[in-house]
């Protein structure tokens, strides 16, 4: 494949206008950074290091690294803390599971697939796994890759748990777990992240090539891409990456069954390897845009909204700049991978502590202040609402908002400016935003990369 430079191939609108013809359509505004910045600020790497290092202490963590790339070139580079006792901090070299990062690896190997006619991605998801869906025809492939599916997640159900911890537990196993769900709501109508979509693709991918999931990953993704240092954890020796932590300071290992990760979060890399990706994936050929375009495309509801998510990537802005995105979290680590185009900045965080936002440390990376309080000049939306997943029960303290989300637990939003209100001790991290019309009825809350749409419920209307 012959390489093109980072800085200009990831804003040619014509790369993104051939994306959205091959992908299905879907409108490219929201990467085409179109809004014009008087200038491009520089990364204060000083006040950086003086952040993760405050986060880290705050939060406990043992080990974490993080890089910072800027028009390609590494230009921060740090271990923190102790890989394990008596040894020295992480290395770029260092191994670290990663999540839910590993989705846009899963979607890239479909797209790969779909480049050689053996899926289409406009085509019923019961073409390929009719045991689960033959009575969904309205369910696409395109559905699974972008959330749009209102499959349950099966990480949320009973039964999961005792599926996890068997070693020979199938992947199909968890996949019927979640498709005997009830559908949160017909396909393309909400977006609502589902591990389920990616474990579905899983199975798709080993279907329709022939190969187990992780041989067709490293045939049709990582060596043509040539990475190195990133596979599944579960083939890993003991010991094979750094060890992980819960938040109550526990050692956590991963779940006993491999199949439990494949597709939706079971991939380990160094940060050398996801340098390396965000470099390469943005490299494209005269036959195709280069992978992080495809892939970075945002979803387009029945409704024409379109939604920042594309193929395992988010796609939102923060701080006012476009910025592509996911984090991955397992019970012991906390990752995070994003790109700023406009900016040509990229940003590699791995830790060994489970559940962080680790968003937070973004602020410095981008050269922005997370928002101050604001009068939000609107009504608060208050009372019991639901996205398809959590409730949400917001009352008042003050001219502040305490938030309960059940399996979450409670935040406190303070106003932040025009129908917005950001979380008091993550205000990076978390957004909630009323719509243009001012109703207090539904709202959109942003966590990290994944956005939830939430409605009130008829017993508080």
């Amino acid at each position: 494949m012959r390489r093109r430079t980072a800085r200009a191939t990831f804003l040619l609108v014509t790369a993104l206008a051939a994306a959205c013809a091959r992908d299905g359509g879907i409108d490219p505004r929201p990467l085409a950074a179109d809004r014009p910045r008087a200038t491009t600020p520089t990364p204060d790497l000083g006040k950086l290091d003086e952040t993760v290092r405050a986060f880290l202490a705050r939060e406990g963590v043992r080990a974490a690294h993080v890089t910072v790339l800027r028009h390609g070139e590494v230009v921060f580079e740090k271990g923190y803390g102790s890989v394990r006792d008596g040894e020295g901090p992480p290395t770029p070299r260092s191994v670290f599971p990663i999540g839910s990062i590993s989705k846009q690896f899963t979607a890239a190997a479909v797209l790969a697939l779909a480049d050689e006619g053996l899926v289409r991605l406009d085509a019923p998801v019961r073409d390929y796994l009719p045991e689960w869906f033959a009575h969904d025809p309205e369910l696409r492939v395109s559905h699974l890759l972008t959330h749009t599916s209102g499959l349950a997640d099966f990480l949320w159900l009973d039964g999961y748990r005792a599926l996890g911890d068997r070693a020979e537990t199938p992947k199909t196993a968890f996949l019927a777990l979640g498709a005997a769900a009830p559908r949160r709501f017909p396909p393309g109508e909400r977006w609502a992240y589902s591990n389920t979509n990616y474990k579905a693709l899983a199975v798709l991918v080993e279907r329709v090539a022939g190969r187990p999931f992780d041989e067709v990953l490293a045939e049709r993704v990582l060596r043509p891409a040539g990475l190195e240092g990133i596979g599944p954890c579960h083939a890993l020796a003991p010991g094979g990456f750094v060890d992980g932590f819960a938040p109550s300071g526990r050692l956590a290992p991963l779940d006993a069954s491999r199949a439990a990760y494949e597709g939706d979060g079971g991939l380990c890399a160094t940060a050398n390897a996801l340098s390396a990706w965000l470099r390469k994936g943005l490299a494209g050929d005269d036959a195709k845009p280069p992978i992080l375009v495809r892939l970075a495309v945002p979803a387009r509801l029945r409704s024409e909204e379109t939604v920042p998510y594309g193929y395992g990537i988010s796609t939102r802005d923060f701080l006012g700049h476009a910025m592509i995105w996911h984090g991955g979290n397992v019970d012991g680590h906390s990752a995070l991978l994003a790109y700023a185009p406009a900016d040509d900045l990229g940003i590699v965080v791995l830790t060994n502590e489970g559940f962080l936002w680790l968003t937070e440390l973004l602020s410095p990376w981008i050269g922005e202040a997370p928002p101050a309080r604001a009068p939000a000049g609107v009504p608060p939306p208050l009372g019991r609402f639901e996205d398809g997943l959590f409730r949400y029960d917001i009352s008042a303290e003050g001219d502040d908002l305490r938030v309960e989300i059940d399996l979450i637990g409670p935040l406190v939003f303070r106003p932040a400016g025009e129908r917005r209100w950001v979380s008091r001790d993550d205000p990076a991290s978390f957004l909630l935003r009323l719509p243009p019309d001012g109703s207090v009825d539904r709202f959109e809350v942003d966590w990290s990369e994944v956005r939830s749409y939430a409605r009130r419920t008829a017993e508080t209307r």
